[in-house]
């Protein structure tokens, strides 16, 4: 009766592991697929200017406005900033950089260079990249910024301010990216050497290719 009763108990444990961890497994995939949902579920366009956007939202046009202006803002605050225009030009090629205004705000220790120089220099905004305009809200937005510079990383790119790259600067593009991709960037309070910035957008492309090369692998091995 003892040996039975042991027969019986193993059995009932093997089918209980059968029966619950199945499922467990499951729900834990589950888990991630949803999560992998979710980073790229914020569709955005990209647009040169508000007139671009009002040209592809004929009945948007004030949003419109208010989605660059308030991109033009945050380029003003999150942008990279240089100590000289000669360090930016360096960096964006000629004709790409402006004086970057007083209310961008700089760390205090740098605001002796800022005032020997005249001011802090920064990228011109290339572009910005706007969420769905939604009946009744606004869209979110995040500014762009690309390169003219053969030698730059960013070259021929729209970057955002932390230098990750969304593919080819060209406007009128529709894709989807991760929810963090439209949160607003930490405001820039140190400046930049010369090339960091580059450094930077070559540094997140090689994350960005490495994180396809997992997110593919995964796929094939899930069939």
């Amino acid at each position: 009766m003892k040996r039975t009763k042991n027969i019986n108990h193993a059995s009932f444990r093997k089918s209980w592991s059968a029966r619950h961890l199945t499922p467990v497994a499951l729900a834990v995939t589950a888990i991630f697929m949803l999560a992998g949902c979710e980073k790229t579920d914020e569709t955005v366009s990209l647009y040169q200017n508000a007139d671009d956007c009002s040209a592809a939202n004929p009945r948007k046009a004030a949003e419109c406005t208010t989605a660059y202006n308030n991109a033009v803002k945050e380029a003003a605050r999150t942008a990279p900033k240089y100590a000289s225009r000669e360090d930016c030009v360096a960096e964006f090629g000629e004709g790409q950089c402006q004086q970057a205004p007083a209310q961008a705000g700089v760390a205090p220790e740098n605001q002796a260079q800022a005032q020997s120089s005249g001011s802090f220099w920064m990228p011109l905004m290339a572009g910005y990249m706007m969420g769905r305009l939604m009946g009744g809200g606004m869209a979110a937005q995040q500014p762009l910024f690309s390169s003219k510079n053969p030698a730059s990383p960013a070259y021929g790119q729209y970057t955002d301010a932390s230098g990750k790259s969304y593919g080819a600067a060209q406007p009128g593009r529709t894709m989807n990216v991760p929810k963090t991709a439209m949160a607003p960037k930490p405001a820039t309070t140190t400046t930049v050497t010369r090339g960091g910035f580059g450094e930077s957008v070559a540094k997140q492309s090689t994350m960005q290719r490495s994180a396809a090369g997992s997110s593919s692998s995964s796929r094939s091995m899930g069939g």
